[in-house]
């Protein structure tokens, strides 16, 4: 009997099995080809998905259907969402497949489509937010648009549902499609017009950017400054790295021009101060190190739990600043915890290049079927005191403030994913715990921290699933990387953190370049099976912020190895940016390079976001490219630049805080240093070391210098043996006399270098 029974139960597990392979299968939509992982995400939807491509243009032509356009990426909580209550939904799915053209966009494979749509609803909208949705018109004209949306009227978050809005659109393109194209095409000229007005009042603009731009930006983030806990404004509070850039950048300057200490002394303090707070909350993972996307609350505690590589790139090099002034341990600790996390976690072993991102949402346990957000990092009071002894629970809750009810503000957790959980975050008052557990000092109290850190890591690791990972290449995100990693072995003088900018650097030269054009490319990816590099049917070229943020890791790369071929590199592809991209009308740099005829926009990007803008990046490119190569035509065109922003520059130079940074290095001028001498490691780790934003260098030290044939000035320095030491600090092009011992050259340098402790 017991045979029989279990005979029946292996057919029905095995009809089980069959039936949902099946399902799968003939679920299984045009994103199962694709190489991006949040595509594939969405591959066994009941949505008849297509990627963005010209089939799906052709059939909305053919067939006379809107294109309902959805826009995300793979670490996006509310895309997770959506796709959840409504592309799995068999009801929604079939009114999308009956009456729509559905195109999903992953949009750092393609950021390019999603700015034009993103720029249609902040202005439409004045707001804006992943996921987003837009419909089209059969010529790629947008007539409506919103974020998330819930699947039907009946949820409650205040907006209107899903399938509701889908029958209403129908309906319109059923009866009014003719206006709806009147009017989409009406929508997109206004756009366009209100833009080349914007561009055509900055370049009649008689405003002139003066230090008083400076002096505003600086006075905005003094003013929206929290004393308290750091950071800028109230909640959500995001870790804007560009402010601390601009504001240390400012110090630096202000110190060399003998301005008044007080305002450089702020400038740091505001800096120090909220990278110190965002070390010690829970925006850091306490365990594995690494920075959330941003803090949902003012003190940095709940934070939205994705790790993004562009977040890790540009807080290590705000971290790397920082302690260079200040040489606060808990800032270098933070900067070494923060490289270690991204070696481990976003490095591919055997490439050297950097992977996207890691997940918000995983699944609490192996048992699990539903994913919550922030599952993989947060702790139960229960879970503490099973896994720690007793009074090691008991120290270890009271410095993380763990408690027994959970310590998340229901504020924080709209969904009650994080009930009765604790986010680790603290306010590293050693002594205080020492006190309170009658411990014998505070090494005994990091010991006990250090070995509950590993009991919990240990189990997190190997008793959780993982948050899933973006393994997508970026070569503006490993762009910023490598300047995290340079920055970070120039202050920490650590030769590691030198290899791994080096070793992802060369991923970029090897397979983000395409060896048919010699362009560089957006994104490759890793075959799952193979493990070998692949790319998207029709390769993705790069865009300007690739660009702009590639040449900028090689130049600061540079000034940590010294290799020449690095600059090159970035010279040539700078040439590439110009001829690509610069606008000769508007006198900017565009984001695309106009040739996709489905991009129906060519815009350009000023404002600082969660990346700096690649215009400002691009200026500050233009500033050091000039003085390597002694090339006066990239200051000439730097000058344009400024002139074409000089409107937004003026009015509101806080939404620019990168540009106003290159703005005040360019008029404050460059120190140029350059070294020739056959014992240079000290001078070289001297010059590292220090915060001196406004400087280049140069060693001539090589026999051979291909910077030579660029910068024929350069040979000026040489002495014709080469081997006497000496080292020249200039100006913008105008030398002291050389020095002949690293004792002389402190005694010049040290005035410019920013200390402060």
């Amino acid at each position: 009997m017991y045979n029989l029974w279990r005979a029946r139960n292996v057919s029905l597990i095995r009809l089980t099995v069959r039936m949902t392979q099946q399902e799968q299968q003939r679920f299984a939509n045009r994103l199962a080809n694709e190489k991006s992982s949040y595509l594939q995400q969405h591959a066994h939807n009941p949505v008849n998905w297509y990627p963005w491509c010209k089939d799906a243009f052709e059939k909305s032509r053919q067939e006379n259907k809107p294109i309902f356009l959805s826009i995300g990426y793979s670490t996006c909580h509310w895309c997770h969402v959506m796709e959840h209550e409504s592309f799995e939904n068999a009801e929604i799915a079939k009114i999308l497949n009956d009456h729509f053209i559905s195109i999903k966009v992953d949009r750092e494979e393609r950021p390019d489509v999603d700015r034009v749509y993103m720029t249609y609803l902040q202005a439409t909208e004045g707001g804006g937010g992943w996921p987003l949705s837009v419909w089209l018109t059969p010529q790629l004209q947008p007539f409506f648009s919103g974020t998330y949306f819930p699947p039907t009227n009946e949820h409650q978050y205040g907006r209107p549902g899903f399938k509701e809005i889908l029958l209403k659109l129908n309906e319109a393109w059923r009866t009014k499609s003719k206006d709806i194209i009147d009017g989409s095409k009406d929508a997109i000229q206004q756009l366009t017009t209100a833009m080349e007005k914007q561009t055509a009042i900055s370049e009649n603009n008689s405003d002139v950017i003066t230090n008083t731009s400076v002096q505003t930006c600086f006075a905005y983030f003094a003013n929206d400054f929290d004393d308290d806990h750091g950071g800028f404004g109230t909640s959500p509070k995001f870790p804007q790295p560009v402010n601390f850039n601009f504001l240390l950048t400012h110090a630096a300057v202000s110190h060399q021009s003998k301005g008044k200490p007080d305002t450089a002394r702020l400038a740091i303090d505001m800096t120090q101060l909220t990278l110190k707070k965002m070390a010690l909350g829970g925006i850091n993972d306490q365990l594995g190190k690494g920075f959330h996307r941003y803090s949902t609350d003012k003190r940095w505690h709940v934070p939205h739990f994705e790790k993004m590589l562009y977040d890790q790139g540009q807080i290590a090099v705000a971290l790397a600043d920082t302690y260079a002034i200040t040489k606060d341990e808990l800032i270098g600790e933070t900067l070494r915890d923060l490289i270690s996390y991204v070696q481990r976690d976003l490095r591919h072993s055997q490439y050297g290049g950097f992977y996207c991102a890691e997940d918000a949402d995983s699944l609490p346990t192996k048992a699990d079927k539903k994913k919550k957000e922030g599952a993989f990092y947060v702790w139960s009071y229960d879970e503490l005191y099973q896994l720690l002894p007793e009074k090691n629970a008991q120290i270890f809750s009271h410095y993380y403030q763990c408690k027994k009810n959970g310590n998340v503000d229901p504020m924080q957790d709209p969904h009650d994913e994080l009930k009765n959980q604790n986010v680790l975050i603290t306010d590293d008052n050693l002594q205080a715990t020492v006190e309170k557990f009658q411990l014998a000092n505070t090494n005994e109290l990091k010991e006990i921290l250090a070995e509950c850190h590993q009991i919990l890591l240990t189990y997190r690791n190997e008793n959780r699933p993982r948050p899933h990972r973006d393994e997508k290449f970026l070569a503006s995100w490993n762009g910023l990387m490598i300047s995290g990693l340079a920055r970070a072995a120039c202050v920490l003088q650590e030769r590691k953190y030198t290899q791994l900018a080096e070793q992802a650097m060369n991923f970029i030269r090897t397979h983000l370049i395409d060896s048919a054009t010699q362009r560089l490319l957006r994104t490759c990816y890793i075959d799952q099976k193979t493990h070998e590099i692949q790319y998207t049917d029709s390769k993705v070229n790069g865009f300007l912020d690739d660009y702009a943020f590639v040449i900028q890791a090689c130049i600061d790369l540079y000034e940590t190895n010294f290799d020449e071929e690095l600059l090159l590199f970035a010279y040539d592809l700078q040439k590439q940016q110009d001829e690509l991209f610069w606008d000769s009308n508007k006198n900017r740099y565009l984001s695309t390079d106009g040739k996709d005829t489905s991009i129906i926009l060519r815009l350009s990007e000023d404002h600082d976001g969660a990346e700096p803008s690649p215009n400002a990046i691009a200026s500050l490119n233009l500033l050091r490219l000039g003085h390597y190569f002694a090339d006066t035509s990239l200051h000439d065109r730097l000058r344009l630049l400024f002139k074409s922003y000089s409107r937004q520059l003026t009015k509101v130079p806080m939404t620019m805080p990168t540009m106003i940074r290159c703005f005040e290095m360019y008029t404050q001028g460059m120190n140029e240093i350059v070294v020739q001498s056959s014992n240079n490691e000290e001078i070289n780790r001297y010059i590292q070391t220090s915060y001196l934003p406004n400087k280049i260098i140069i060693n001539l030290i090589k026999p051979n210098h291909k910077l030579l044939q660029y910068n024929k000035h350069l040979t000026s320095f040489m002495d014709g043996t080469n081997e006497q030491t000496r080292i020249f600090l200039c100006k913008n092009f105008q030398c002291q006399l050389p020095v002949a011992s690293f004792e002389d050259f402190k005694q010049k340098l040290d005035p410019l270098i920013l200390t402060y402790k």
